[in-house]
């Protein structure tokens, strides 16, 4: 081979590699105008009206035992929520939205405080209330104490990301209960009615199914099928894995229904 051969050969492995980059790139844009962007957008729509809500009535979402941890935080009130698009404070493109920001406070007035002793102790307890957005003080004490002050408000963040080449929806929470840092991947067929009713319901706090989900009705059913041989007559089974009694209509629940439209 020749160099001509040898820079012809060069050059259409480039053009391939080109063209199949471009043909990903249009597949990934396909998929995200298609059905991403409009999960995406009906998610802002909605967070976006039950925050106008939630901030003009002005009736805080009771948190009475935030965290095991640090029970001086007493009872806390979930209120002041702010959304954004861009990660920061203000609004992308409406037709382009890649993620979705809620920030709220779990508050109440006043502070805490308490004294740790050893180095090590209070360096890392430091790290955390720092990490974990806290405003805190620390005063030393003695050679190895520090009294730590703790304000009794904590940030709770909601954060909903198109990862675009994979077409999946990421969503992260932070801080919600106990300092908990929650994430997970939700592929586009997941983003059902169910989906926004949990997520929902784990933001009000009426229940925790979106991070601690319920067993799949094909699952309880194969489990029905495999004890059945071993049991005689027993509704006792089916009773204690039947679905549970629906709910009363929420109106807030009620703001999602349109999601599949």
């Amino acid at each position: 081979m020749n160099i001509l051969d040898e820079l012809r050969q060069k050059a259409e492995e480039k053009k391939r590699a080109l063209h199949e980059h471009k043909t990903q790139e249009a597949q990934h844009e396909k998929t995200y105008q298609k059905i991403l962007l409009p999960k995406m957008q009906f998610l802002f729509d909605s967070f976006q009206e039950l925050i106008e809500y939630l901030n003009f009535l002005e009736e805080p979402v009771l948190v009475p035992h935030y965290s095991p941890k640090y029970p001086h935080f007493g009872t806390l009130f979930q209120r002041n929520y702010k959304i954004n698009t861009d990660g920061r404070m203000g609004m992308a493109d409406y037709n382009r939205l890649m993620q979705i920001n809620v920030r709220f406070l779990c508050e109440a007035e006043g502070s805490f405080s308490y004294t740790l002793n050893g180095k090590s102790l209070i360096d890392k307890e430091h790290a955390f209330l720092f990490d974990r957005g806290l405003r805190f003080q620390q005063k030393n004490r003695g050679m190895d104490g520090a009294l730590f002050i703790v304000e009794r408000k904590i940030p709770v963040h909601f954060r909903i990301m198109v990862d675009y080449k994979k077409a999946v929806l990421k969503v992260g929470i932070f801080n919600h209960e106990n300092f908990q840092v929650f994430q997970k991947t939700f592929m586009p067929e997941q983003l059902d009615d169910c989906f926004l009713d949990t997520l929902l319901g784990y933001f009000m706090r009426r229940d925790n199914r979106f991070i601690h989900p319920d067993i799949s009705a094909q699952d309880r059913a194969a489990i029905l099928d495999y004890i059945a041989p071993f049991h005689n007559g027993g509704d006792r089974d089916g009773d204690m894995l039947a679905e549970p009694t629906p709910k009363i209509a929420d109106p807030i629940k009620n703001l999602f229904s349109k999601f599949q439209r």
